[in-house]
């Protein structure tokens, strides 16, 4: 399966191509035009996505939810703690992981068109992908947001939004090094999110900014267990 990643102004869009397009991500108020562009250079239109997962519900995530699930077709699946950020349309209050988080938490993003999912997802569900054409599943993983969320491919490949940052500065610099993302709701849990994924035998990563980035960089970069064999999900 294709697997397209598309850099828009601040934050990227993944799109995955199977006979129902999905989305992982929307993008940020103002990318319509880029985002329309970017999937009609793969032969598709925005009004055929059959389906957007949004990672969590910041701006830069979920910024063109509304729009996209107004085209009529596409279902928008949103982590069940974050739906109180998508009913107001508005970021939950930026926690820093350090010093450049906090100075540039004034120039955040932090407003969009709210909006209501089609999909919920909670805590211990797993949603299976295959009625979309796609061997995975996607499942609730709190910590950078109270509603984040991870999609997991049977090939040991994960979409986890801000979970991991890739590089500097939204992944301008060293895209493919791992580190702290700027934010974190809830560090310690995000940390565990990370170990978790490691355990089910994730070997690529895609990230919300920068990326993607490899198991051994980020076992590295976390200080993390290599317990070598995966867990069964």
């Amino acid at each position: 399966m294709p697997i397209v990643q598309v850099p828009l102004r601040l934050s990227n869009v993944f799109v995955l191509e199977t006979r129902l397009p999905i989305l992982v991500d929307s993008g940020t108020v103002g990318d319509r035009e880029d985002l329309d562009n970017a999937l009609a250079d793969r032969g598709i239109s925005t009004s055929a996505v059959a389906l957007v997962i949004l990672t969590h519900g910041h701006a830069d995530h979920a910024g063109l939810a509304a729009e996209i699930q107004q085209l009529g077709r596409a279902k928008i699946m949103l982590g069940a703690g974050d739906v109180p950020l998508a009913a107001v349309g508005h970021n939950d209050e930026l926690r820093p992981t350090g010093l450049t988080g906090a100075l540039l938490k004034p120039f955040v993003t932090t407003i969009y068109a709210e909006f209501t999912p089609d999909i919920v997802v909670h805590v211990r569900d797993s949603i299976d992908l295959s009625p979309w054409g796609i061997a995975g599943h996607v499942v609730a993983m709190p910590g950078h947001t109270p509603g984040s969320l991870v999609v997991l491919l049977d090939d040991h490949t994960a979409f986890v939004g801000d979970m991991i940052a890739g590089g500097a500065l939204a992944g301008l610099f060293f895209p493919h090094s791992p580190g702290e993302h700027l934010y974190q709701a809830d560090p310690v849990q995000n940390r565990k999110n990370i170990q978790t994924l490691l355990d089910l035998g994730v070997t690529k990563f895609y990230l919300g900014h920068g990326g993607p980035v490899v198991r051994a960089d980020v076992i590295h970069a976390f200080s993390l267990i290599d317990h070598g064999t995966p867990v069964t999900p």
